[in-house]
Parts: C-alpha cells; sequence; structure tokens
C-alpha cells in the first residue's frame, strides 16, 4: 500500500498550498481583533482593560482546542480532526459578526479559538507526513507562513472594507472564507497515521519524558521561553494599532503597522531558519532577541509615520522569526518516546503568555501609564527570552546539536 510519501509531486504540492492556505486563514482569525478593536472600541465604548481580555480570548480557546484536538487527532484520525476544527472555526468567526454585546463577543472569540487550536496540531502532522522526512522543515516553514499573510490580508481588509461595511464584515469575510476552503481539505489532504500506532512503538509516561533523565532544568527554561516569546508576540499583534492610535497618528498608518509587523515575520523566518541550518541556533535566536529589544526601544520612541512603520517591520522580523524557530527547537530536547508530552507541555505553558500578555498591557494603561511606557515595558521581557535560550543551549548542548526532526505537533 502507499505511503503518502510515494504519492506524485503535484499531490504533495497540492496538500502544502492547501496547507497554507488554511494557515493564512488562521493567521487572519488570530490578527483580525487587532484591526476590528479601533472600531469596537468606539461602537460598543471598550476600556483598555475590556480590550485585553477581547485580545485574549481567542488565545483561551486556542489553548483549550489546542490539548482536545491533539487527542482527537490520535485518537479519531487527524483528517476528521481538522475538518471540523476548520467548521467550528469558520462558523463561529461568522458568528463574532452577529453579536452586538461585549459578552456574546467573548464567547463567539473562545469558541472560534477552540476551532483554531483543534486545527493546529493536526494539520501541522499531516503535512509533515505527506512531505517526506529530508522536505519536511522547509514545507512547514512554508505553511506557517500563512500566519504573517492572513494578518496582513485582516489589515487590508480592516483598511477597506471594514472602513465602509463595519468591523462586522471582518467576520463576515474571515468565516466565509475559511468554510470555503473546507473542500479544499476533504480533496487534498489525506488521512495519517498517529504517532504511536506504528509496530512496536511505545509511549512514554509524561513527567518521564518532561523531567526524567536531566531535562528538567532544559524543559523550564525552554516552558520560560515559550512564555515570554508568545506574550510578546500576542500582544504586539493585538495591541500595535490601538498603542500607535494612541501617538496620534491616523487609522491607515495604525493597519499599515500590522502589515510591516507581517512583512517582517515573514522575512524573519525565512532568514533565520536557514541562518540555523548553516551555524546552529544560538547566535541567530539570540540576534533576534536582542532586535527585539532595541526595535522596542527605538519604537517608543519613533517621531514619525515612516519610522514607526519601519520598526514595526523590525520587530516583526524578531518576534515571528523567533517564534517559529523554537517549534523547531523543542522536539530535540525530548527523546522520540515523549516528544509529543515534552513539546506539547512546552506549547500549552506557553500559551499562558499568549492569554496574559494582552491583559497586562491593557491594564498597564488603565492604570494611566503612556503608550511609550507599554511599548518599553516589552522590552526587558525579549532580553530575558534571550537569557533563557543562552542558558538553554548550556544545559542541552548535547541534545540541541542532535540531527533535525519532523516538525512538532503543536
Amino acid at each position: 500500500m502507499a505511503t503518502t510519501a510515494d504519492k506524485p509531486a503535484v499531490s504533495r504540492g497540492l496538500a502544502i498550498f492547501t496547507g497554507f492556505l488554511v494557515t493564512t486563514l488562521e493567521g487572519y482569525d488570530l490578527q483580525v481583533i487587532s484591526s476590528a478593536s479601533l472600531q469596537l472600541r468606539q461602537t460598543m465604548g471598550l476600556t483598555e482593560s475590556q480590550t485585553g481580555i477581547f485580545f485574549s480570548a481567542t488565545l483561551i480557546g486556542l489553548a483549550i482546542g489546542a490539548l482536545v484536538g491533539g487527542w482527537l487527532g490520535d485518537r479519531y484520525g487527524r483528517k476528521p480532526t481538522l475538518i471540523w476544527s476548520t467548521v467550528i472555526l469558520g462558523v463561529f468567526t461568522f458568528a463574532s459578526a452577529l453579536v452586538n454585546n461585549y459578552e456574546g463577543l467573548l464567547i463567539t472569540r473562545i469558541l472560534a479559538g477552540i476551532g483554531l487550536g483543534g486545527a493546529m496540531p493536526t494539520l501541522i502532522a499531516i503535512i509533515a507526513e505527506v512531505s517526506g522526512g529530508k522536505n519536511t522543515t522547509s514545507a512547514v516553514t512554508t505553511m506557517i507562513c500563512g500566519h504573517p499573510a492572513g494578518g496582513i490580508i485582516s489589515a487590508l481588509v480592516g483598511k477597506t472594507i471594514a472602513e465602509t461595511y463595519g468591523w462586522q464584515s471582518l467576520f463576515i469575510v474571515g468565516g466565509v472564507l475559511t468554510l470555503m476552503v473546507i473542500p479544499m481539505i476533504i480533496k487534498y489532504l489525506p488521512e495519517t497515521k498517529g504517532p504511536m500506532h506504528g509496530a512496536g512503538s511505545k509511549a512514554m509516561p509524561a513527567g518521564k519524558a518532561i523531567f526524567g533523565e536531566g531535562r528538567a532544568a532544559s524543559s523550564i527554561l525552554l516552558w520560560t521561553i515559550f512564555i515570554l516569546t508568545l506574550a510578546l508576540l500576542s500582544t504586539l499583534l493585538s495591541w500595535t494599532p490601538t498603542l500607535i492610535q494612541g501617538m496620534g497618528l491616523d487609522r491607515s498608518v495604525q493597519l499599515n503597522s500590522v502589515i510591516a509587523l507581517n512583512v517582517g515575520g515573514i522575512l524573519g523566518s525565512l532568514f533565520i531558519s536557514r541562518a540555523i541550518d548553516r551555524v546552529g541556533m544560538r547566535w541567530p535566536l539570540l540576534f533576534l532577541y536582542a532586535t527585539i529589544a532595541v526595535g522596542l526601544y527605538f519604537f517608543a520612541h519613533a517621531e514619525s509615520a515612516t519610522m514607526l512603520l519601519i520598526l514595526a517591520g523590525v520587530v516583526g522580523f524578531g518576534v515571528l522569526g523567533a517564534q517559529f524557530s523554537l517549534y523547531g527547537v523543542a522536539p530535540r530536547l525530548y527523546p522520540m518516546e515523549g516528544r509529543s508530552a515534552g513539546v506539547g507541555a512546552a506549547v500549552a505553558i506557553g500559551r499562558l503568555g499568549s492569554i496574559f500578555g494582552p491583559i497586562l498591557i491593557g491594564g498597564y494603561l488603565q492604570r494611566g501609564a503612556s503608550v511609550d511606557q507599554a511599548v518599553l515595558v516589552m522590552a526587558p521581557v525579549a532580553i530575558a527570552a534571550g537569557l533563557a535560550l543562552f542558558a538553554l543551549t548550556v544545559t542541552s548542548r548535547d541534545a540541541l546539536r542532535a540531527k533535525p526532526v519532523a516538525a512538532p505537533q503543536q
């Protein structure tokens, strides 16, 4: 019986292209709240704290969906789990346009996040299997670049359609397009076996995988890096337009900043993956965290729209490049028998940063902090992440020198 790796190259290409479309729509959904927030704050009279909670609602659902979706994919099949997760994402993204109060919006965003979280682990696993061993890294990196591409689309829709038809149009577009991609998932993405279905495979207890054989320090450091990086990422993607609005610049600059962040992120992810392949992970990633800290400092003090957009691209280059690279680092730290548990724990705990980062910035602004203070408070977070990364490369030197493995199941 032919495996997915034996199928014609055009089938693999269509599968990867379909995966890219799905992640593009996921990226759109993750960042559409940023574009919509500018109008929502006015129409619903949201405070900074309420806005921060709104930004985190999707991420709360995402954390729940990632845990449930990974389990369902292994138990009942990855393809049906991906299909139903995408249906949930599309339906509740569309439903977000139909609510007329803050509480209803939070509910629909949490439910859409559950669909988003359930889709990602199964999609990454399918594309990793379809691509074949030697092409896995490039295939998964190409697919994940759909996230910033979706962010760019959400900003463009925010600059055009939303100004005419209101914030609801952002969610209608996202919901309809997400549902439209489902036939492509059914046709072009194959079912793949779960990681523990092979002959002779045996799962390692989660506690032993994460903390056994001297891995406790490495696991804790990895969790710290994930938390700090995801806090930076979710805060910047959510709050950047609002922060720039607080600087007195017009709406076009606010939404262009989202585009700049994501363009920088695409360039960063592609550049850093090549650099890591050549010289290892330590210095390229330390360079990225230093770039984030310096970029945030100058971003807080920028006085022109042009400089703000350039610096938004620089910060996006660092944050998105670092986050994408971490998904390639985590699997190397754990043995094959316990890799899913080790990587899953890092991603799940990292979601704490995604959830609380935007909320904390919202509360900080609510208490009277200025925009430049809110930006500057994120710079030490990047420095702390860089220090934790350096410590990880020391404690796990042998594991990180090992041959790269397939993309993790997020």
